[in-house]
């Protein structure tokens, strides 16, 4: 995959002090884009945070984590590790638009979702897995300019566009033939959450229908995405899953701000038909 000419993207890259990070960075440049090691001599005058910006943030926790005495192969919850302990420094680090962990320990998506990640990395990953997460947030923080010219022509389709996400591909085809058997729907289906990034920068949905538990990134994490992103048009969600809503995140803005409805699997295709229509009237 080969990187538009664009600006390029920018990672910051945090959190160990050995030389991981620098091998790291060397892999990032060598896949074209920038990337930044944030060691002291960055830091502002202030002393307090780091006069650097950036578009994606790689943050190793590791040797924070074990400075609070999880072992190596340990869960984060189970041994007690409270939120606040893993946001110790937090504050010092640069606000940038998504934020990538990495980790040899296991940290639960509830842990991610607190401290706004928005995947995880497990180490040692391949440089293939952080490739394919670079190429799609690229094309989704920094689209070509062509983007705005397919918008135009999109627009004016009758049909609504309905993206249904699910890695579970009898889930998936199943509700995109039931959805393309109803009138006025036009139907694409993606099995994970970076193939549905892709989707919605190239085909513009205006309803995703996504499961919630996925690989690659799950769909909430897929919403926070398209909420920093650079899209002319944001669509409307439909979560499916079998977990409750209240197990979802709270207070996030990239929720309260979307149109989001629920529908508890299994269910019955005219309560998916009655929730797309909710959060997509007319």
């Amino acid at each position: 995959m080969s990187v538009s000419q664009r600006r390029q993207l920018r990672v910051l890259i945090a959190g160990q002090q050995d030389s991981f990070n620098y091998v790291l960075a060397t892999n990032v440049q060598r896949l074209g884009y920038e990337a930044v090691v944030l060691s002291a001599e960055l830091k502002g005058s202030s002393a307090d945070g780091y006069d650097v910006e950036g578009d994606i943030l790689l943050y190793d926790v590791d040797e924070l984590l074990e400075r609070h005495g999880v072992g190596k192969d340990s869960s984060v919850l189970q041994q007690g590790m409270q939120t606040a302990d893993i946001l110790w420094g937090w504050e010092s680090l640069p606000r940038t638009r998504l934020t990538i962990v990495l980790s040899s320990h296991s940290v639960s998506r509830a842990m991610l979702e607190q401290i706004g990640a928005i995947a995880l990395l497990h180490k040692p990953f391949s440089m293939a897995q952080l490739q394919r997460y670079l190429y799609v947030l690229q094309r989704l923080l920094l689209p070509e300019q062509k983007q705005g010219q397919q918008m135009a022509t999109d627009v004016h389709e009758r049909a609504i566009r309905v993206l249904v996400v699910d890695d579970d591909k009898r889930v998936a085809d199943t509700v995109s033939e039931c959805l393309s058997g109803e009138p006025g729907f036009a139907v694409a289906v993606a099995h994970d959450g970076l193939e549905a990034l892709e989707l919605c920068v190239d085909w513009h949905p205006q309803c995703v229908v996504t499961d919630l538990i996925m690989p690659w990134m799950n769909g909430y994490q897929m919403i926070h995405c398209l909420s920093a992103s650079m899209l002319r048009a944001m669509p409307a969600f439909v979560v499916m899953s079998a977990l409750t809503r209240l197990e979802g995140p709270r207070d996030r803005a990239y929720l309260t701000e979307r149109g989001v409805t629920y529908v508890d699997k299994p269910f019955q295709i005219d309560h998916l038909l009655t929730a797309i229509k909710q959060v997509c009237p007319g």
